[in-house]
């Protein structure tokens, strides 16, 4: 979706500017400055644009960051608010941002080729796996990318049909010569997959069953561990990006809280303009970005399962009103205060959480149900398959084998899915494919994972054959199965450590120290006041010996305003923190994402109000 909008914007912001400058000059350009990488990127990535249109968007968005800053250099002029540092940073951002934006716009097709590789990189399990497990029921390759490629949606499954496209077209001489240079395209992104389709190679090439058995399942091992150790290896590289992201984004903005009153004594005076621009803006933006380019280095153990819009019995809209009429409602606590002994401008923070949080979980929660439920599906699945299989085994029909057990696994999701196929056969007299698979009734047609969907299409294609063939093809689906689980769940312990003191940064400390800095600036600005106005009441006899003493101007950021501007800040942090845990832990899971931000926020948000609160008073009793 992100880059159909990216192609979109491309394609707009050229007819505009063709209009203005020419197609051929346009073109010309880009002819001039594209290189071969932006063109091959541009390709891999499957944005159908030009490298004219790319460069358009981003002349187009340099422009417009130039404009805003022209708009908030004269906003700032009519409320008053400009001054000589303002002046001097507004200069700097309209001579710098334009061309930062027009770099990073620019650049956006080779960032999204670097991500869609690395990020490719864990599909290969999943691919591989469906590669072995038709291959060891049918020592065919070519049926065997086939399979792969129609049963996963992932990207390296489209490459893989991309190959099966280019082979009809007789783009290669042979099979054996299209499969190593698929091999050498990905082998300097993945070396244990370079490995593998070697090894998956030389498989079909043995005529005994138990070597080509013994070969596949070295090609298994090899995909396995390397991703294992290529999650290794970004978890040991993940700590000093880590730290830094921790010291220097989040707690030097945090602790520069508490010495912007006492900077009113050396005259460097900060509007809330100003403040909100840094703290609101600025900090967040370099933070976001920073905790970006981590993470767009996090090769992609286990992709999550597509969901597809689910039918809402409150719609988003409803929803989205919902979330405003509250936040409207606590914002209006501002306005009458009810006698507690908190900032009113707490409240319009809180509102921004109310918003936010409604929203997510109002329509995320569902979503978040599902993906819980097939999680817990895949984990029963390995374990039935072998009760299936042991069933089909023994030369029962897979109508007594589902049965058989649905009975052995009664009150779990699975177990009620193979009571729907037995049911389908006996009682609607359907086949075995249409039992589990068709979209109107089929027992599996409502499960969202594409390994569970797989491996019943691998069981409907070894139900030709006999009990004790397709029993043992079952057994060994519930392996490989178990093998893949065996790796996700090694892969979560190793990243569990650093996820879990990052997301009690992000929910407790974050926060906590917001809070903290916050009411300690209050202290020191009263502090700083009644000192410098007692140094002011000095005889003149007795400033002679005090050359150096500064003239002291109180801030120009009032109690109200200051706690509004860290609040918010306090708001885009936890989102920019959670963002990255939840990507480093379980990647692009946009659902658990959005589910975490509406249950985290609140307690975040909680946490800092109180500290603000009780610090405030701890403070105003110690000075």
């Amino acid at each position: 979706m992100e880059a159909d909008h990216y192609a979109e914007a491309c394609r707009s912001s050229f007819r505009t500017l063709s209009a203005l400058f020419g197609r051929d000059r346009l073109d010309a350009y880009s002819g001039r400055y594209a290189s071969k990488d932006l063109v091959a990127c541009i390709g891999f990535a499957g944005l159908e644009i030009k490298p004219s249109e790319a460069f358009s968007l981003a002349f187009m968005a340099a422009m417009a960051s130039l404009i805003i800053v022209a708009v908030t250099g004269m906003a700032a002029f009519a409320l008053g608010l400009l001054d000589t540092g303002m002046a001097v940073v507004l200069v700097v951002c309209g001579g710098v941002l334009p061309l930062l934006v027009y770099v990073y716009v620019g650049e956006y097709p080779k960032r999204r080729a670097a991500y869609m590789k690395v990020h490719s990189l864990g599909d290969v399990p999943e691919v591989i796996s469906y590669i072995v497990m038709a291959m060891k029921l049918t020592p065919n390759i070519e049926l065997a990318l086939k399979f792969a490629a129609s049963n996963s949606k992932r990207q390296l499954a489209k490459d893989v049909k991309k190959l099966m496209w280019g082979l009809q077209a007789r783009a290669y001489d042979s099979l054996d010569m299209a499969l190593g240079a698929f091999a050498e395209e990905w082998g300097g992104y993945s070396e244990h997959f370079k490995r593998a389709v070697f090894l998956i190679k030389s498989a079909a090439d043995e005529r005994d069953e138990a070597m080509r058995t013994i070969t596949l399942n070295r090609a298994l091992d090899v995909v396995l561990a390397g991703t294992k150790g290529m999650m290794q290896s970004f978890s040991s590289a993940l700590h000093s990006p880590t730290l830094i992201l921790y010291s220097i984004f989040v707690m030097v903005p945090l602790a520069l809280v508490a010495m912007l009153p006492a900077a009113a004594i050396i005259g460097l005076r900060i509007n809330s303009l100003e403040l909100a621009l840094l703290y609101d803006g600025l900090f967040p933006l370099a933070t976001l970005v920073y905790a970006h380019s981590i993470l767009m280095k996090r090769p992609a153990a286990f992709t999550p399962p597509d969901i597809p819009a689910m039918k809402e019995s409150i719609p988003r809209w409803a929803w989205a009103l919902i979330a405003c009429a509250v936040g409207a409602a606590t914002a209006s606590l501002y306005f009458f205060p009810a006698g507690i002994p908190v900032p009113g401008s707490i409240f319009l923070a809180w509102s921004v959480t109310a918003v936010i949080s409604i929203y997510c979980l109002g329509v995320y929660t569902p979503y978040k149900k599902l993906r819980d439920d097939l999680r817990k599906m895949e984990d029963e699945f390995a374990d039935s398959l072998f009760v299936l299989g042991r069933r089909i085994s023994e030369g029962r029909s897979p109508e007594d084998g589902f049965a058989y057990t649905a009975a052995m696994t009664a009150g779990t999701s699975v177990g009620k899915a193979y009571a729907r196929a037995a049911y389908n056969i006996r009682c609607l007299r359907t086949t075995l494919s249409d039992a589990v698979l068709s979209p109107e009734y089929g027992a599996f047609s409502d499960v969202y994972s594409d390994r569970i969907r797989a491996t019943v299409c691998m069981l409907v294609e070894t139900s030709g054959k006999s009990g004790e063939i397709a029993g043992n093809s079952v057994v060994r689906l519930a392996d490989h199965l178990k093998e893949l689980q065996s790796i996700e769940d090694d892969v979560r312990k190793m990243l569990y450590t650093m996820t879990s003191m990052l997301k009690t940064t992000c929910v407790v400390f974050a926060p906590f120290i917001g809070g903290i800095t916050l009411a300690l600036s209050r202290s020191v600005s009263e502090v700083v006041a009644r000192t410098m106005a007692g140094l002011s009441e000095m005889p003149e006899g007795a400033r002679q010996y005090f050359p150096m003493m500064p003239e002291f101007s109180a801030p120009l950021v009032s109690n109200d305003e200051f706690v509004l501007i860290i609040g918010i800040y306090v708001i885009m942090l936890v989102l920019i923190l959670l963002r990255f845990v939840d990507g480093i832990e379980h990647g692009d899971d946009r659902y658990e994402f959005m589910y975490s931000v509406g249950t985290v926020l609140p307690i975040a948000m909680a946490v800092f109000t109180i500290t603000t609160v009780f610090a405030d008073s701890s403070f105003g009793t110690m000075f």
